[in-house]
Order: C-alpha cells, then structure tokens, then sequence
C-alpha cells in the first residue's frame, strides 16, 4: 500500500478556501463598521474574532492562512507587516494570529492574557484614547529631561528641578513652537518620583 492514498485529516482541516476569506471578510466588516459606529469596543472586537474562531471550529494555524488571504486580498504584503510588528517591538510569533505557529489550538495561557487585556479595556476603554507621540531627551549639565510631544502639547518630565535658562531646552521649545506659528503648551513634570508596582 502506498503512501499518497494516506489522507492527512488536519491538512484537509486547516486548508484554506475562498469562502472562508469571503466569509471572514464580510464577518471583519461588520465588526469594523460596529466599532467606527462606537456600538463595539475594541476590547468586544478582539473577543468576537476569538468567538469566530470557536464558533467556526477554525484552528490558530487555519486563521492565520484565512488572514494571510485576505491581506494578499487587499496588496498587503505579509511580511512587511510581520517586519513592522516588530519594530513596534511585537513579536509576531508570539503574537498570536501572525504567527507560523503550526499550532492548531490557542494556547491557556494566551486566551487568559487575552481575557484579562480585553477586561482592562472594557473597564476603562472609554476613558482611554490611543495616541501616537514623538519622544526625545534633552541631557546636558543643566537638565536631564524626558520629552513627550503630543502635537501642540510638550511634557518635559525630569527627576529633578528643570532649569528653565537651559539654552538648549528653550532653542528646542522655540525650533518646535515655530512648526505651528502659534503657542504651544508646556507641561512640566519635576522631580518626578518612579517606583515599580
């Protein structure tokens, strides 16, 4: 008896069709227009897909080729975004659903980390707003100071006093005040005090 009449149970289940991506992607758009529509958190949206998945009896490994498809669908490519992922400092492997993890199950461990993460964001997601920042440091013998800027706001955080004559510190205020034509706002965080928790 040969080998190829030997039918392997978990490749016909984790193949890939076009229906599944047609499917997941009209699933995808509905979740998508319920969180623009602010009737979804993105907490519920994370829990749906999970909920897709076991509703779906779709493993981890099927998943990832469904969302594969669909990225390949729209001209992504899946390798950039793995590379970006990780220039965020995400793992992809680790990630969960990018991954080339052949496992077909979701791990305990990653469903309750995934539960408490979507507890934390159900709880305060309201009054959490995501935001991309621009971070730097000005270092000399006057200041040694963290800054965060969030458009025409700036942080400076420092664990000591900061010396406000610092010339570097004020051409830095005026370089970036001068981008916007008009006033900025300063916030200042001194002697700060920072502990693990």
């Amino acid at each position: 008896m040969s080998d190829d009449r030997i039918i392997d149970f978990n490749e016909l289940k984790n193949k890939v069709k076009d229906s599944d991506v047609d499917k997941f992607e009209q699933y995808i758009y509905n979740l998508y227009f319920s969180v623009m529509d602010g009737k979804m958190s993105m907490a519920e949206f994370s829990r749906k897909i999970f909920d897709y998945m076991r509703d779906n009896n779709i493993s981890q490994e099927k998943f990832m080729k469904i969302q594969k498809q669909f990225m390949e669908r729209y001209g992504m490519d899946t390798e950039e975004v793995e590379k970006q992922l990780r220039n965020f400092g995400i793992d992809p492997s680790t990630a969960g659903f990018m991954s080339n993890n052949t496992s077909s199950k979701v791990s305990t461990e990653d469903l309750e980390s995934f539960k408490k993460s979507a507890g934390f964001y159900e709880k305060y997601g309201e009054k959490i707003q995501p935001k991309s920042c621009i971070t730097t440091f000005i270092k000399n013998d006057l200041n040694d100071i963290n800054v965060i800027i969030d458009q025409e706001k700036i942080m400076l955080c420092s664990d000591r006093k900061i010396n406000l004559m610092d010339s570097e510190l004020n051409e830095f205020l005026l370089e970036y005040k001068n981008m916007f034509n008009k006033k900025i706002k300063v916030v200042m965080c001194e002697t700060t005090n920072k502990y693990d928790y």
